[in-house]
């Protein structure tokens, strides 16, 4: 995890809600290092000497990396799950494209059945996916990352004000996992029987 070292928010977790320039990084496992590729083409690996260092430039930050040990979760419940169909409708309300990858989701259900906001409906509900069940927990209230748009990184704060003003803030549903398993892209979802 990346560790604030600025005066006013030192050992505070660093995520994009204080960068937003850190949702154009990327990371991976290559050959049991981290990879990371940052928005400018740059690829640094872990087992760089200077590794730390240089990813800090790029961020453009104090930071340090500390390894999360916590097990602290950033967000309310194990998968966000999104509708594609209310992504459209959301799109269409606001009168410009928004790309459903602002919302972070873990999973996006589509098909000719999913109809704009019906994932609300779905609370203490359970549904598979794949071979994994799932309980819609509680709707997900929204915080500032859907401003930003994760190709261009532009910031748009009146999306924000949208979601809160027509959708009372709330966009897709925190699920459990009650049964894991292998998602994969195409499989089938449909309420658990």
């Amino acid at each position: 995890m990346l560790v604030d070292q600025s005066e006013l928010r030192a050992g505070k977790r660093l995520t994009a809600r204080d960068v937003p320039g850190l949702l154009g990084f990327a990371a991976s496992i290559e050959g049991g290092a981290v990879a990371v590729a940052a928005p400018d083409g740059t690829r640094l690996r872990s087992d760089a000497p200077d590794f730390e260092k240089s990813l800090q430039a790029l961020v453009g930050r104090p930071m340090a990396l500390h390894e999360d040990t916590t097990g602290f979760n950033h967000d309310d419940s194990d998968v966000l799950v999104i509708n594609a169909a209310s992504a459209l409708a959301l799109s269409e309300e606001y009168g410009s494209p928004r790309s459903y990858m602002r919302f972070r989701p873990n999973i996006v259900l589509d098909g000719p059945d999913a109809k704009p906001y019906a994932e609300l409906e779905w609370i203490g509900k359970r549904f598979t996916v794949g071979d994994v069940e799932l309980q819609a927990a509680k709707p997900n209230l929204r915080c500032a990352i859907p401003t930003i748009d994760p190709d261009t990184l532009e910031i748009d704060p009146a999306f924000l004000r949208f979601i809160v003003e027509k959708h009372d803030g709330i966009f897709g549903v925190y699920c459990s996992v009650i049964k894991s398993g292998t998602i994969r892209v195409g499989d089938a979802w449909r309420a658990a029987g």
